[in-house]
């Protein structure tokens, strides 16, 4: 295509999205994130008014937009300078390709987080594609299908015949079996009920599908919708799936919150760019389509556990920095605007690849794979996809939205002196951070193990704390399953 019929399909694209954008956006109400007695998140200084909309060097200006809802923010989170605007034009320009890689910053970016030269990365744009149709959707999920078998003997010729994955392996299998009755139960809910959409479509790609749950029909909708929590579910970057989220996305969505949990490649299908390409698209998604769904898009949350909470946390931090560099950056297409999520709260996360990768091979995740997983042109860089390592020595971390870390000290997985490694580097950089010890939980008892078991669920609590602004304590859960298969499965439990 000539470069000026480019020119002018992304002006047109831009325009569409204006159009999107004005239906989208309304005037909000203003959320905060609760008080709490160690470096609080206090969110109670209004934002400045939009200066004019900055453009790319290279790129057709854009027109003059609409400035976002006002909503009360944290100045020293979200100065002046970092406005909505700006943030606008260049997630338009970056995400269709617009903007130029500029090398040199690029190096600079490389040697900051590796402290060593790189050669260039590129994640290149991809041009708008039609919508699939109904049939074209079903002829993908019918491919995804079958793939299964091949990326499982594919995965397999990497983990060979070791005997510490295949424990891992038969314990997970007792796992679940011993926690069946409650699976039984959520698999019921998650098929059955009238408030869970199963597998929307958010982008062209594989696996490209979410889950929405709904709060239940008897709660009144607020006049500018329902606050909205992003999840992206973990799985060792290898079985990940949506449906792992049912359990927590039924438990927030009944007090009246939209949860949205997103599938992505695993590897084998994608490497860990194709995975942040992934979730990039699938928050875009929602944050241009909550609104049709009844969700309030100026209350827009993410969360994330384990190695979601890593995709979460480095798309995030990502894409604050292309829009602080102006330029396209590795793992930041398609681009949006991090100032639209009030917070990112992270739980039982894995944030030091780096560090962790020797106690990951001895765990069964063994180095060669993780090498893969972790890999841009085939090659391994950990540090690059390290949320810690990217957020040192940064220039703009008070751009970043309110960070909640929630980590269990006795987490043999992830480990929680990388979630206080990733605490101290966020301060250091200027974010707003709080850490919470679950003291003597594992990587998944806050996850699985505490909500199965009923009563007042810990985890929940201090997530609709931060997403409805208040303390108050869940309603009282009857259990799942019987505590004696729970207490089993807690402790054959290979994660």
């Amino acid at each position: 295509m000539h470069v000026s019929q480019q020119a002018a399909a992304v002006s047109a694209f831009a325009k569409t999205q204006d159009k999107v954008h004005e239906h989208s956006l309304g005037a909000h109400n203003a959320g905060r994130l609760p008080v709490h007695s160690k470096r609080r998140l206090s969110m109670g200084a209004e934002r400045s008014p939009e200066p004019a909309e900055a453009t790319v060097e290279g790129t057709t200006p854009s027109p003059e937009p609409e400035p976002l809802p006002q909503r009360t923010v944290n100045v020293r989170a979200y100065d002046s300078r970092q406005s909505a605007s700006y943030a606008r034009s260049v997630s338009r320009t970056l995400s269709w390709g617009g903007a130029t890689l500029d090398t040199q910053q690029l190096q600079e970016r490389a040697l900051r987080i590796t402290g060593q030269q790189m050669d260039e990365l590129s994640d290149g744009a991809l041009q708008p594609e039609e919508p699939q149709t109904s049939l074209q959707n079903a002829l993908l999920a019918l491919q995804e299908t079958f793939l299964v078998f091949r990326l499982a003997v594919l995965l397999y010729s990497y983990l060979g015949l070791g005997t510490r994955w295949t424990g891992k392996l038969l314990r997970l299998i007792l796992y679940s079996v011993l926690l069946l009755p409650g699976f039984i139960q959520m698999g019921i809910f998650y098929f059955v009920s009238p408030r869970v959409t199963r597998s929307l479509a958010y982008g062209l790609a594989a696996r490209n599908r979410l889950d929405m749950y709904r709060p239940p029909a008897k709660r009144k909708r607020p006049p500018n919708g329902y606050r909205v929590v992003i999840y992206i579910t973990g799985g060792a970057w290898t079985i990940g799936y949506k449906a792992w989220g049912s359990l927590l996305g039924r438990r927030i969505s009944k007090h009246g919150v939209i949860v949205y949990c997103l599938d992505y490649r695993n590897f084998p299908q994608g490497s860990i760019l194709d995975m942040m390409r992934d979730c990039n698209t699938g928050i875009r998604w929602i944050l241009n389509h909550t609104h049709f769904h009844g969700g309030d898009p100026s209350q827009v949350y993410l969360v994330g556990q384990s190695c979601g909470a890593q995709l979460a946390a480095i798309t995030m931090i990502t894409q604050a920095e292309q829009a602080h560099q102006k330029a396209q950056l590795p793992g930041g297409f398609p681009a949006w605007q991090p100032q639209r999520i009030r917070a990112l709260v992270g739980v039982s996360g894995v944030y030091n690849c780096f560090d962790l990768a020797d106690h990951f091979n001895r765990r069964g995740l063994y180095r060669k794979l993780f090498d893969k997983i972790m890999s841009v042109n085939g090659q391994p860089n950990l540090k690059l996809f390290s949320p810690t390592y990217c957020i040192k020595g940064v220039e703009w971390g008070e751009s970043l939205p309110p960070v909640l870390l929630l980590h269990g000290t006795a987490d043999t997985c992830a480990l929680v002196s990388n979630a206080t490694q990733f605490d101290k580097a966020l301060e250091e950089a200027g974010a707003q951070v709080e850490i919470r010890y679950y003291e003597g939980e594992t990587h998944t008892s806050p996850l699985i193990e505490n909500p199965m078991r009923g009563g007042h669920d810990r985890l929940v609590d201090d997530i609709l704390g931060c997403v409805l602004g208040h303390d108050d304590l869940s309603p009282w859960q009857m259990p799942l399953c019987p505590s004696f298969l729970i207490n089993a499965a807690a402790w054959v439990c290979p994660f």
